[in-house]
């Protein structure tokens, strides 16, 4: 199973932050500990490390966009693990059954 990369919460306060550069491609092969990206805050630039080894995939956090605490911005993949792009609606709810209808039911 491949290993989630989240953008951690670097500050007590922090809802959201910013990836200021990525060190590391679509790709290519990390080991665990490589700088990842790097965060800014108000006070410091923080580096965050590749929380496993293998090929980073589905790197979905863009430079300079707020991004929530928490969220997945990348997934590494184990040198033995097959690859299938993660889609951005997996795992969420279709919204058709709901369209068309008008609250309290009535069809539009």
């Amino acid at each position: 199973m491949p290993t989630e990369v989240i953008l951690p919460k670097v500050d007590m306060d922090m809802a959201t932050g910013q990836i200021s550069r990525w060190f590391a491609e679509e790709g290519a092969h990390v080991k665990k500990g490589d700088v990842l990206f790097e965060i800014e805050t108000d006070k410091a630039a923080m580096e965050i490390d590749a929380p496993a080894s293998g090929v980073l995939r589905d790197v979905t956090g863009k430079e300079g966009v707020d991004i929530a605490v928490g969220a997945a911005v990348a997934w590494i993949y184990a040198d033995d693990e097959s690859y299938a792009p993660i889609s951005p609606l997996e795992g969420e709810m279709s919204t058709k059954s709901t369209e068309g209808v008008a609250s309290g039911g009535t069809s539009l």
